[in-house]
């Protein structure tokens, strides 16, 4: 059955106000944008909320999270002086999968057309649906006919044999339901699942680093989101159960100090890099149980740096063996992207170039119009892209009329047009 079906009255429209909502593992954002008469995305508001009821991405308690995301749509409705009737959904990178496939197809000598390329294109996402899952994003990465290789779009050429390599990305029906039921609850609807590391990289790269190769780490509280893009495409993405919040319980836990002191410990004098000045610097500590009048321990910041540093270095090494055994090491070239809340703790980006070995900037959303201090912040950047693949979807259905309302599901095909006229 359909992940949509029981949705099927649900209408996809060309609409001048977008949505985006992020939930995350510590907070929930939503932002609101307006296309202008030149089509251009304004931030017209945006609202942020403590997230509560989810644990590596999947919902554990439907009416904390529910209540963390009306918190956070409300506060963006209030800024926008606007009420949404649907969001582009994040969709967390721990609970989705990356596909790498290569697809063949007859094609006996007639010239290639875009129904070509969607047949070879629906026997991906078939190969993938087979298995159970639900196909998020669906990106042509190269093409093959006979034996000339790497063509990127092979429409009016001829030959024999028509190959792909698409790459896609897809998550369990199951866990999408349960999203879909919890935006429900909210009085909204689904316009369409987005992966949170694809709508980072969409927010904070520039034109080259999408044509030239880039690596975008998304630094989370409870994960961190590799997305590789190469070739202006996605190519790649995958995830480490590790963040933020794993950094400040090692905090908590060295230091025996609750986890908001932690976290503030953290904040305002963390950092992953060593400096000469760490040994002579003091900080105080409260203790666990001890009442506010306790002056609590002395420390160091060399030896909270010594906590910080092992944790976000193991961070950058799972990566890079990850990327290296996906093979992909080599098309991320050396551009690298750091964002998310956790990118901005103090030497991050220099331990990244030194672990990665490449060269890395703090990434914050870009290419939005009226962004103001609160939403030009890095943890702001997946919900940035959220907003920016909506208007890719809508600016779809403005070439194509008559793909509007269509469910979601149907429009699928129509995304992978859109795809196939961006990207080849």
């Amino acid at each position: 059955m359909s992940l949509f079906s029981f949705r099927k009255n649900h209408k996809l429209t060309v609409k001048d106000i977008i949505a985006g909502l992020d939930i995350g593992a510590s907070k929930v954002s939503c932002g609101i944008a307006r296309l202008d008469a030149s089509r251009k995305l304004r931030i017209i508001g945006y609202g942020h909320q403590a997230s509560r009821g989810l644990k590596a991405g999947m919902i554990i308690d439907m009416e904390a999270l529910t209540s963390s995301v009306v918190g956070a749509i409300h506060a963006a409705e209030e800024m926008a002086e606007e009420t949404l009737q649907e969001v582009f959904l994040g969709v967390s990178p721990a609970i989705t999968k990356s596909h790498s496939l290569r697809i063949e197809a007859n094609i006996s000598g007639h010239a290639i057309d875009a129904t070509d390329l969607k047949k070879i294109s629906a026997q991906a996402c078939h190969e993938v649906e087979r298995a159970g899952n639900h196909v998020i994003h669906m990106i042509p990465m190269t093409y093959d006919i006979d034996n000339a290789h790497d063509i990127k779009d092979p429409r009016g050429m001829f030959g024999e044999t028509l190959r792909s390599s698409i790459s896609l990305i897809s998550s369990q029906p199951s866990i999408l339901r349960n999203f879909v039921a919890c935006i429900e609850r909210c009085h909204l609807g689904v316009a369409g699942f987005v992966s949170s590391s694809y709508a980072s990289g969409l927010a904070t790269l520039v034109e080259d680093e999408f044509e030239l190769g880039a690596t975008v780490i998304d630094m989370g509280a409870g994960t961190t989101s590799i997305a590789v893009f190469h070739d202006s495409k996605l190519s790649y993405t995958d995830t480490i159960l590790v963040g933020g919040a794993h950094v400040t319980a090692d905090i908590a836990r060295g230091f025996s100090t609750p986890m908001i002191h932690a976290e503030r410990l953290k904040a305002l004098y963390g950092s992953a890099m060593v400096s000469s000045n760490d040994e002579r610097e003091k900080i105080v500590v409260p203790q666990i149980g001890e009442d506010e009048n306790h002056k609590g321990s002395q420390i160091t910041r060399g030896e909270l740096v010594r906590i910080v540093r092992p944790r976000i270095e193991e961070t950058f090494e799972l990566i890079r063996d990850r990327m290296k055994a996906a093979g992909v090491h080599k098309n991320a070239g050396k551009r690298l992207v750091i964002t998310g809340g956790a990118s901005q703790l103090a030497g991050v980006i220099q331990l990244a170039n030194l672990v990665l070995e490449k060269q890395g900037r703090l990434g914050k959303p870009l290419h939005l119009l009226g962004l103001e201090q609160g939403s030009r912040n890095p943890m702001f950047s997946a919900c940035a892209g959220l907003m920016m693949y909506g208007k890719n979807t809508y600016d779809s259905l403005r070439e194509f009329p008559e793909k509007q309302g269509q469910s979601n599901i149907n429009q699928f095909f129509g995304q992978i047009g859109y795809w196939l006229r961006e990207n080849l």
